[in-house]
């Protein structure tokens, strides 16, 4: 049976309903204790998924993906990660040429096998990264490192346990979510001296610094990065002060997405994020008055409390940021080092045109 292309403009086919809720099984995979990368739970849930449907022709097993694709893009606090699973799993599938005498109950088993084991052996692609990323390492260094991110702190714990590099790292505290706090405490853990700054302090402390170095949500057509927040300003200040600025990634992020600006990102948040707001929502927040300065004096002063944004104004706020191209030295990925140009090859070799 010959797998057609693809047809975009063909009619969709009605999904049949499978008893399986795609989305739930996705927030699981994500919620775990030890929680999946995204793009890697999308391919797992979408396995899943093919595992339970009573599909049987391709049309009909391409609209319950596509549905199924789009269901958990809009679910997703994070929608970019997701689509790069499912972009992944809807091209693998597309490219599939099953012989004449498998079945469509076959053909289906061995897409599930396939899929699930790209899952097993994803961790394998941060193995990879880490000896890539070994070289640029150097006994002395200092690192300044955002937030949290697998990869990054595999590569670091690489450098440090199996090639016996003594270097020392700061890391952004990351907020709202306080990642950096999780990965002072791993590196700490390891005996790698870790040190918090705030995340105003960026520009502060990087001139301390040998080089920065960040993970990714996703890797785009462009070469830019879409990542936690904070990671843009990373950028900026490391070129500014003419220090190296490397990203790790995973070839599974790698994502066609071409932003022109921070505002070209899908967001699920339900409106854009920093709008100003409303006259009635003004209102509300001028009779809450202004509160008293928060100060510290003297050296023996105690540290006031702080002033802290209320939740709705955390949520107002935007999590992922898009560091452009011209600002990133190097993609360390697991299929190679790249310049942020050699990410649209990398895409053409796996999308083609």
């Amino acid at each position: 049976m010959a797998l057609p292309a693809l047809d975009e403009d063909a009619p969709l086919v009605t999904p049949q309903k499978t008893g399986f809720d795609v989305v739930q099984a996705y927030a699981a995979l994500l919620e775990r204790d030890d929680p999946m990368p995204a793009p890697v739970a999308a391919v797992e849930a979408l396995a899943e998924l093919v595992s339970r449907s009573d599909s049987s022709t391709i049309q009909e097993l391409l609209a319950l993906l596509r549905q199924a694709s789009a269901q958990l893009a809009a679910a997703s606090f994070n929608p970019i990660s997701a689509q790069s699973g499912t972009a992944l799993f809807m091209r693998y599938l597309t490219l599939q040429r099953p012989p004449p005498e498998m079945s469509f109950a076959e053909f289906k088993s061995e897409l599930v096998q396939r899929a699930r084991e790209f899952v097993r052996n994803s961790s394998k692609c941060r193995d990879a990264i880490a000896v890539n990323m070994s070289s640029f390492i150097q006994d002395g260094n200092t690192l300044l490192v955002h937030s949290y991110s697998r990869v990054v702190v595999q590569a670091l714990l690489y450098a440090a346990q199996t090639q016996k590099k003594r270097f020392q790292v700061y890391v952004t505290e990351s907020r709202p979510f306080g990642l950096g706090l999780k990965t002072h405490a791993v590196l700490t853990e390891a005996g790698i001296p870790c040190v918090v700054v705030l995340d105003s302090a960026v520009a502060y402390i990087m001139a301390k610094c040998d080089l920065a170095l960040v993970g990714a949500e996703a890797v785009c057509e462009s070469g830019g990065l879409v990542n936690f927040i904070g990671g843009y300003q990373m950028a900026i200040a490391a070129k500014a002060l003419g220090k190296p600025f490397y990203a790790l990634a995973e070839s599974f992020k790698f994502t066609r997405l071409f932003p022109l600006s921070q505002y070209d990102l899908p967001s699920s948040l339900p409106s854009a994020p920093l709008a100003f707001p409303s006259a009635d929502a003004l209102a509300s927040e001028q009779s809450k008055g202004v509160p008293a300065t928060p100060v510290r004096p003297m050296i023996h002063s105690t540290m006031p409390d702080a002033l802290e944004m209320s939740d709705a104004a955390t949520r107002h706020n935007p999590i992922l940021d898009y560091t452009t191209p011209d600002q990133i030295t190097l993609i360390v990925s697991d299929v190679g080092v790249l310049t942020p140009s050699g990410v649209s090859d990398a895409l053409f070799s796996l999308y083609g045109g």
